[in-house]
């Protein structure tokens, strides 16, 4: 049988509600360009997030460093004999004797000097460990760490 299609016929049509026909071209550029600029500012902010950790990295790297020649150097049976009295200028890993035993676990490249500071008066000796990345232009040290070395 054939459905009527006329003026008589009753055809049912949804009725609009609100007159909702969707979005407008400007309505979806608008749109997309909201989400580009929060899409890039959160990338940025991912780069940097990831920036910094790789500088906390190679901070934590060096401070370890640093520390391992200090501990080598305060657990020597006689830490006078063993720092010398002399310094050690910046020199690339790894290091000469008595430090043989340092070790750089990360693949970070590193230089170290030692400098040490006798004070007679108070029969003390400062030493100072200073890590250095070769690539940084200002040659500013990236970690120093200091011990005192009391009366013999």
């Amino acid at each position: 049988m054939a459905r009527a299609s006329g003026p008589g016929s009753r055809r049912r049509q949804r009725p609009r509600v609100g007159g909702a026909r969707g979005f407008t071209l400007i309505e979806i550029i608008v749109g997309m360009t909201v989400f580009l600029a929060i899409s890039f500012a959160l990338l940025q902010v991912f780069m940097n997030g990831a920036t910094y950790a790789n500088r906390s990295d190679t901070k934590s790297a060096a401070t370890s460093l640093a520390g391992q020649i200090i501990e080598q150097i305060k657990a020597s049976p006689n830490p006078y004999a063993m720092v010398g009295f002399t310094n050690i200028a910046r020199t690339p890993l790894p290091l000469p004797a008595p430090y043989t035993g340092v070790l750089n676990p990360s693949p970070h490249t590193f230089q170290v000097s030692v400098t040490v500071t006798p004070d007679n008066n108070l029969n003390m000796i400062t030493v100072t460990v200073s890590v250095y990345r070769p690539t940084d232009p200002d040659g500013t040290p990236l970690v120093t760490e200091s011990t005192v070395l009391d009366a013999q």
